[in-house]
């Protein structure tokens, strides 16, 4: 594991992620409507019965994440499929974040922050990894890895 070209996948607690998706989006539709003449009282139950756990069930097992050589890949989303490829030599920072809903279902969020994005939002999120503080310090030493590498090879 600590060759620089090894592959690591981090393992998915992919219930809980489903559970968390399933409940997340039956509350932002179920506010976004009650706006509307209350009608969001009548489709977020209907979203959390039927439509909403077939999709956020897809959602979750179509998570993955994994360290493949100097990189962090994401690959995520069924109807919307988003793959990302992030250099760790670019990455400054990941951040774990837990809200009242993420703590309720026992998870954390890992936000990847990396150099010279120019955005306030995180290059990537990581959601319901098993053993999160051991996968941050994982990537965190493939960086400093990855950064320690670097130097010496443009010096030679």
């Amino acid at each position: 594991m600590n060759e620089p070209n090894a592959t690591h996948e981090f393992q998915i607690d992919r219930e809980k992620v489903c559970k968390y998706l399933l409940v997340t989006t039956s509350l932002v539709i179920g506010v976004a409507t009650l706006a509307m003449c209350g009608v969001g009282l009548v489709l977020a139950p209907l979203w959390y019965l039927t439509l909403g756990r077939w999709l956020a069930q897809r959602q979750a097992a179509a998570l993955r994440y994994w360290l493949d050589g100097s990189t962090l890949r994401i690959n995520q989303g069924f109807v919307f499929f988003q793959q990302k490829a992030i250099p760790l030599d670019r990455l400054t920072d990941v951040a774990m974040v837990q809200g009242p809903l993420l703590r309720h279902f026992g998870m954390w969020a890992m936000k990847v922050q990396t150099a010279g994005t120019g955005q306030q939002m995180p290059e990537g999120q990581l959601l319901g990894i098993v053993d999160p503080e051991a996968a941050r310090d994982l990537i965190l030493a493939r960086r400093d890895e990855a950064a320690g590498h670097k130097p010496a090879d443009s010096g030679a």
